[in-house]
């Protein structure tokens, strides 16, 4: 074989070799534009963050309920949960402007209530009751579940088809069947939750109860029943307290709340829980110390504050000298009666 042909091979192989190498190089860097852009599609940039703008259309019920997310209600068997979430979703099928007190932002005016507890003729009285201004046309965005099997594919479907401002689930003790000390498997079957919520960025609300005797202890997110693994995966925890002396009213409790001031989250918003079932917000807080069941300790201590208010004595010094946290907490037992 003659010196041209030997060197012509050599070329041609050489360029076969830089062409294979060019096209794996086009190939891998087709590869990582693929596995940037999917990743991408997974993450936010802190610059568009930054950049964006967050008015209060991002919470549903403003400032208390986020747009997106898992939260809970919590309370005593009864204190009037269901209610109070029931009328929350009435509320926002309606078309109402405010609920309990607070401004309502819903995009989609649509709600899902899963009951585990009362039945469709039951839960029809109930709304029947809590229906204030007989229109009973309004109310189509309310979607009932009571088939708790496959729970999850069906809450899917729902979002995927009409995408609900608010999923309510009632009761969390009845769909979780696992033990309940056990923080894992709380936070396992609470993320597929959270999951689907972020996926179509609405809202869960979970009802659960709180443990027995705990009316003796200040409203808490250590009330609910159960591990710290449910409340660590709630954005929001809410207890409501019936007041351990008026029974037409409640105390509405933020006990944890991850983007709201302290000040939500030290004293009660009152509310008033009518004969129909519903809700209205006196206005009033209380502190959450003051909520506890009576006890003849700290009857005698408002016994106390009393008598000090009527030698003259101002409603810092009485804080200051009975150990309230509070000159609110005072004014609350001065006038509670």
């Amino acid at each position: 074989m003659n010196k041209e042909l030997i060197e012509a091979l050599r070329i041609d192989t050489a360029n076969l070799e830089n062409g294979l190498k060019w096209q794996e190089q086009q190939e891998k860097m087709a590869e990582k534009e693929r596995l940037s852009a999917e990743y991408l599609t997974r993450v936010s940039s802190a610059n568009d963050m930054l950049t964006k703008v967050y008015t209060e259309e991002d919470t549903l019920l403003e400032p208390i309920l986020p747009r997106q997310g898992v939260v809970a209600l919590v309370g005593s068997s009864d204190s009037g949960k269901s209610s109070l979430l029931r009328g929350l979703a009435m509320a926002i099928v309606a078309g109402k402007k405010e609920y309990i007190g607070f401004r309502l932002h819903p995009r989609y005016r649509r709600a899902m209530y899963i009951s585990t507890e009362d039945d469709e003729a039951s839960l029809s009285r109930l709304m029947r009751m809590q229906i204030m201004d007989g229109d009973m046309g309004c109310y189509d965005g309310l979607h009932f579940v009571f088939d708790t099997d496959n729970l999850l594919e069906t809450i899917e479907l729902g979002m995927q088809s009409q995408t609900p401002d608010v999923v309510i689930i009632d009761t969390f003790a009845d769909l979780y069947t696992g033990p309940m000390n056990e923080n894992n498997r709380v936070r396992s079957f609470l993320n597929a939750f959270s999951q689907l919520a972020v996926k179509y960025n609405t809202l869960v609300v979970f009802l659960h109860h709180t443990g027995k005797r705990t009316e003796a202890l200040a409203p808490s997110k250590h009330n609910a029943i159960g591990s710290q693994g449910f409340e660590a995966k709630m954005r929001l925890v809410m207890e409501l307290r019936p007041d351990p002396e008026r029974h037409d009213i409640r105390h509405l409790c933020i006990v944890k709340g991850n983007y709201l001031p302290s000040e939500f989250k030290h004293d009660s918003f009152e509310l008033r829980f009518t004969s129909s079932l519903n809700f209205e917000a006196t206005g009033e807080r209380v502190p959450f110390n003051l909520l506890r069941e009576r006890n003849e300790e700290r009857d005698e201590k408002a016994e106390l504050a009393r008598a000090m208010r009527e030698e003259g004595k101002t409603l810092q010094q009485i804080a200051d000298e009975l150990g309230y946290k509070s000159v609110g907490s005072v004014h609350y037992v001065l006038n509670k009666n």
